[in-house]
Parts: C-alpha cells; structure tokens; sequence
C-alpha cells in the first residue's frame, strides 16, 4: 500500500490485533477494529471505527462484513483474532472443538468469502494472517489448536495460488510465544525473561512492513521466534 488507507483487524481489543491497530492508526490509516467488546478505549482516535461482532458468530460475521463493504472500501485484512485451547483431544468437547475451529480458522474463511470478490474488483488488496508457529510444528496437547493453524496455513498458501493474478498479495505471520491475554487462562507462559516472548509491538511491526513491501512481490511467511525459549509450566490460570 503506497498511501494509508484502511485496514479491517480483527482481534482488535487486545495483544497482537490491538498492537497492529495502534501503529496503523499512529502510521495515518484508517483501521475498522472486529473484536467481541466492541469499542477499545486504548484506540480512541477519529481514524478508528470499532465494530462489536463475535468471529464464531458465522452467519452474522457473514453478513455484517457484506454490509461493512457496501459503504466502505477496505484496502487490506489483518486477522489477528484467535484463541488457544490445549489438552489431550478428548478433554474437549464436540462443542468445544467446533467453537474453537470457528473462530481460529473458519472465520477468516468467511470474511475472505465476501472481501477476495472486492479486492479482486478494485485491482489490489493485502490479506495478512497471524498464524502460529504451531502451524509449523504440532506439540503436546496441541491438538486442537495447531489442527486450526496448519489449516489457516494450508488455506493462505491456496488463497494466495487463486489471487496472485488478481493483484492481491496474501501473507502469514507465524509468531511464537507471544507475551499478551492469549495466556491469561492458560496454565502456561513464556518465561519471565525479555528474551523468552516476543512482543506484541514485534509482530505488528512485521505487520507493517509486509504492507509497506512492494505490489510486484508476496512475503508468503515470516516466522518469529524469542531468543531464548523458555515455558513457565507452573503458572496458575485465570478463572
């Protein structure tokens, strides 16, 4: 994107959405925010719109991004939203299962559903995926959640196959651990040293060079490690 212009985010209420958010905003665009609760007050700027929708909502995640593109013009996508479940496959639920495959794959399908056919009209447009790097490599009771992520991989490598021709340029961001809310209810975190997490400013800041990158390339991956990984297994979850 040569100019500012608008972004959708989704996730947009905290860690890695918020952070993308907050830069894009400081950086001149405008940024349509998707997150459960709506309004954020730490993006309380002119250029920011907040809409209220639930990603595991389908049917009305559909069709409100369908209203959202009659009246305005979107120029990239961020799907930042996401949420971790981890445990041995048959602690969850067939609820538990299909809920989580909603909102961590199957809604950005949706939203490309309507938003792909408008890129493909205006000539242009940046889809950016945050993936994970358990969309590079399953572990211990990360079933659930890396069966989502490998699936948002496989669905942007083709994605990116179907639209090249069309001036769409479509890009993964796999992060690994990641110090934010993503852990709040979890029994584990990154360790406490500065070297053991990535930061969320990290990612947004790769966010944005991918979408200052030239039209004429794709950055298909970037994958994003700390230093020095560590895992606190003795954190308490939240309840």
């Amino acid at each position: 994107m040569a100019e500012p212009g608008t972004v959708l985010v989704t996730g947009a209420s905290s860690g890695i959405g918020l952070a993308t958010s907050r830069l894009l905003l400081g950086q001149g665009y405008q940024v349509i925010g998707l997150s459960r609760r709506g309004q954020v007050t730490e993006l309380e700027d002119e250029n920011f719109t907040a809409l209220a929708l639930d990603l595991g909502d389908l049917e009305n995640l559909d069709s409100r991004i369908r209203e959202l593109l009659e009246s305005r013009k979107i120029d990239c996508l961020v799907h930042a939203a996401g949420q971790g479940h981890f445990g041995s496959i048959e602690q969850f639920s067939i609820a538990q299962i299909e809920a989580s495959i909603r909102v961590n794959l199957t809604s950005a399908m949706v939203i490309c559903r309507s938003l792909v056919p408008a890129f493909r009209r205006q000539g242009e447009g940046r889809v950016i995926f945050i993936g994970s790097e358990s969309a590079l490599r399953a572990g211990k009771k990360g079933a659930l959640y890396s069966a989502a992520k490998y699936g948002l991989r496989g669905f942007c490598q083709s994605l990116r196959e179907d639209c090249g021709s069309d001036g769409i340029q479509v890009s993964l961001v796999n992060p690994g651990m990641v110090r934010s809310p993503f852990f709040d209810d979890l029994s584990f975190a990154p360790g406490p040293d500065s070297v053991n997490a990535i930061e969320v400013t990290d990612v947004a800041e790769v966010v944005w060079q991918i979408m200052q990158s030239s039209h004429d390339i794709v950055i298909d991956e970037v994958n994003l490690s700390p230093r020095v990984k560590s895992i606190n297994h003795g954190k308490k979850s939240r309840s």
